[in-house]
């Protein structure tokens, strides 16, 4: 990279950032089981939080950021206007009038750089001009240009990493061993994903919690009003049998029959289950705008409501590292109407994160207000080309922006942005901004 703000690499601030965020100590106690539903929910310490939140697809994060028409360099600026104009309405008579309609300007408080956040952010907006926003330029997750082997990239925090072995410790795994004690990493989405995973083989979901629905962690139990239902006769035996042939197995079998397993986890996710349904019903229910939350990814609304839980139960969590994930990023076609509802679904006002750390910030502290003690890392698998293709939309490519966001962050860009060599001849005299198949640039 030809120059950078500040004269600190990417490693070494992300690496700083997120050490530094992460310093807490996490509280382990656990209530009783059976607190009263009017008892008054004590407020937790919440420990520093790492809120990972992975983008799938490949984010054509140019399309988020783009160079205000005041830009210095006026060749740069028509050459992109030039490679990205299909992406936009047809009615936009020029880059100038373009920008005024779909970007918010914004400037870099560490260079003075104006540039536009598209204004379907304009939560992520707001959080770059209070400071809270990190912008990380030059970034990749991944040199190759695939899904399955980038997103694995991605979530091991190797780029390099050649293998397409999921069977792997993940960055986030690492993370909590690192921190100590027994502080877990809690999955928020569908599925647990290679960034949660631990290093001991054979034993990597350790330290993992996976919390698709907080509201519901527990086994099913009997349908309240439907005693006869197939779901209440079938959680009614279960729960028979378990109670009652767990002590004779526990006695009768050896220590290495296989299916010990099966009690073990019978019992420990009920009693779990048990602490965290009670201390949630004593404390904050889900405020109306989180119920009511409707996004174009109903998983990512879910994500959000289970993120506002998560703040309220800390301590029975363990909690030290949050992994929430976005799919639906990989944009060959129609652009702009399919990034554009990704971005308000996670970026915008009134969207996912905006809703939920508005709840958050109302929920009572011990001392730091847990909306204080969450730091977001975004990423995604791969970047986009540097033109548009013939449909309206950009193909895989390598480089990317990747952002930290908190109260403990240090805002700005880190980075050169919008490099001014994409639009010089390379070393083959081809110019990036006017050759297929050109990266966004990714060190």
């Amino acid at each position: 990279m030809k120059s950078f703000n500040n004269a600190i690499d990417r490693r070494t601030f992300l690496r700083q950032s997120i050490s530094a965020s992460l310093a807490a100590a996490v509280v382990a106690g656990k209530p009783g089981l059976l607190l009263a539903q009017d008892q008054a929910c004590i407020p937790q310490d919440m420990p520093r939080t790492l809120v990972n939140v992975m983008l799938q697809g490949g984010a054509d994060f140019r399309y988020l950021f783009m160079p205000s028409p005041g830009h210095p360099d006026t060749e740069y600026l028509s050459l992109l206007w030039s490679a990205r104009r299909s992406l936009y309405s047809e009615a936009y008579a020029n880059y100038e009038q373009m920008f005024d309609n779909e970007y918010l300007l914004t400037a870099d408080p560490l260079s003075g750089q104006e540039f536009g956040i598209h204004s379907r952010a304009a939560w992520l907006h707001s959080q770059f001009n209070d400071g809270r926003l990190a912008i990380v330029a030059n970034a990749y997750c991944g040199r190759n240009r695939r899904h399955d082997q980038s997103i694995l990239n991605a979530d091991a925090g190797e780029p390099d990493y050649a293998a397409l072995n999921f069977d792997r410790d993940g960055w986030g795994g690492r993370l909590v061993e690192q921190l100590g004690g027994t502080v877990n990493t809690v999955e928020l989405g569908n599925s647990v994903t290679t960034f949660n995973k631990g290093t001991v083989q054979g034993n990597r979901l350790a330290r993992v919690l996976h919390a698709q629905d907080m509201r519901s962690l527990a086994l099913p139990e009997a349908e309240a009003g439907a005693p006869a239902s197939r779901r209440s006769i079938l959680a009614r035996a279960l729960r028979a049998y378990y109670e009652a042939r767990g002590p004779e197995v526990s006695v009768d079998k050896p220590g290495s029959w296989p299916y010990h397993t099966f009690f073990q986890h019978n019992t420990a996710l009920r009693t779990f289950a048990a602490e965290v349904d009670a201390k949630l019903a004593s404390c904050i229910p889900l405020p109306d705008e989180l119920l009511k939350l409707q996004l174009s990814n109903p998983d990512f609304a879910q994500q959000a409501r289970n993120l506002f839980d998560v703040c309220q139960v800390p301590s029975e969590l363990s909690l030290g590292v949050v992994s929430m994930s976005y799919g639906g990023w990989d944009t060959h076609n129609n652009q702009a109407a399919e990034i554009g509802s990704n971005l308000a679904d996670v970026f915008g006002r009134g969207g996912g994160l905006d809703t939920a750390m508005t709840a958050i910030e109302t929920l009572p502290a011990a001392e730091q207000p847990a909306s204080g003690q969450l730091v977001f890392y975004f990423a995604s698998d791969f970047g986009r080309q540097l033109i548009a293709n013939g449909a309206a939309g950009t193909d895989h490519g390598s480089g990317t922006y990747s952002m930290l966001l908190g109260h403990a962050v240090c805002g700005g860009v880190y980075g050169e942005m919008f490099p001014l060599h994409e639009s010089r001849p390379d070393s083959e005299g081809r110019i990036p901004l006017q050759t297929p198949g050109a990266d966004i640039e990714g060190l």
